[in-house]
């Protein structure tokens, strides 16, 4: 069974610490590079000995990743949050997950995509978009539109994060409002830190607090796009609970429950969090090295307008109800 996988995981192995190695020197996305790295050495998946490991990496260590994401999570610092905020948050993802779905119909692009897009800016970008597409039917399109978001949502968040500072302290907002909103509309974690932290270590702390929420929002998410498209109708999530809940979402489930109540030593968890971001970057290179360039460049202008949108469409909610809110 090792000799059957080595290769193949060598492979997104290796990709993985080089695209972890090129975003420490240069500060670019890990996520962004994996995914490039991946697409650059595509040929390698044509050998035989090669793809098995590819699948594999590409499918169970992303699913222990967005498991181990759970360890993240702890209800009580998000029930410090306060209940308007996340209402206002909650409502903000919902709305941008619905008008992904509705803006993929009218660009003549699938409801997959559309869900896949809108969970990818609604949660928690390029991590979010792995877990969600590994519950939704699979067919020859999955990997490049898996890869398509990944790379534009990472580009996007990454806009966010010079763009986002700017534009809040040009609003002249409080701390905790500037928080919200970078938390609350901003795709990666990474991302939301930098902003924070950009403007000050308090905002940086707010806008931490407020993306973890959102992040503890994947369950729910993925579950519903499991339950809507992806039970029974091709996809290769397992099947969990009542068929309803795949393995790796309960196992999610039950690494945020133990942290929240306190049963996980802080250095435990801390290590969870960086082995689930080592096995996202691992799983991401085996999902470029799945992908083809050429079909990748072929996928159109739509899907690029689609992203934009929905990260305009979480940006106007969260920050005009940010607004809205300090004028009660």
């Amino acid at each position: 069974m090792v000799a059957r996988y080595y290769p193949g995981v060598l492979i997104a192995l290796v990709g993985g610490i080089s695209a972890e190695a090129i975003s420490l020197h240069y500060g670019a996305p890990a996520m962004l590079i994996a995914l490039l790295i991946g697409l650059a050495i595509h040929f390698t998946y044509d050998l035989e000995s090669v793809r098995s490991g590819i699948e594999w990496a590409g499918r169970s260590v992303l699913r222990f990743g967005v498991a181990l994401l759970g360890l993240r999570i702890a209800l009580s610092d998000i029930g410090a949050i306060g209940a308007a905020t996340l209402s206002l948050v909650a409502a903000a993802m919902a709305v941008t997950v619905l008008c992904g779905v509705w803006g993929a119909r009218l660009l003549g692009l699938t409801r997959e995509f559309g869900v896949l897009s809108g969970g990818a800016v609604a949660v928690c970008g390029a991590s979010a978009a792995a877990a969600i597409s590994s519950v939704l039917p699979r067919d020859k399109d999955s990997e490049q539109a898996l890869a398509v978001v990944i790379a534009v949502v990472t580009v996007m968040a990454t806009i966010a994060m010079i763009a986002y500072p700017l534009l809040l302290t040009a609003l002249s907002l409080g701390a905790e409002d500037m928080g919200v909103v970078l938390g609350g509309t901003i795709h990666d974690v990474a991302q939301v830190v930098a902003a924070g932290k950009a403007i000050s270590p308090r905002v940086g702390e707010l806008a931490t607090l407020v993306k973890l929420m959102r992040v503890a929002l994947l369950l729910p998410v993925v579950v519903l796009a499991y339950v809507w498209l992806g039970r029974g109708k091709g996809s290769d999530a397992p099947k969990g609970v009542l068929q309803y809940i795949p393995g790796f979402l309960l196992l999610f489930f039950a690494f945020a429950a133990l942290n929240s109540m306190g049963w996980v030593p802080d250095d435990v968890a801390t290590l969870g969090g960086t082995v689930s971001h080592w096995c996202l970057v691992i799983a991401i290179t085996a999902i470029g090295v799945k992908t083809n360039l050429k079909s990748l460049l072929d996928v159109g202008w739509r899907p690029f307008v689609l992203i934009v949108a929905e990260t305009l469409v979480m940006l106007a909610i969260v920050l005009g109800g940010v607004i809205i809110i300090a004028m009660l």
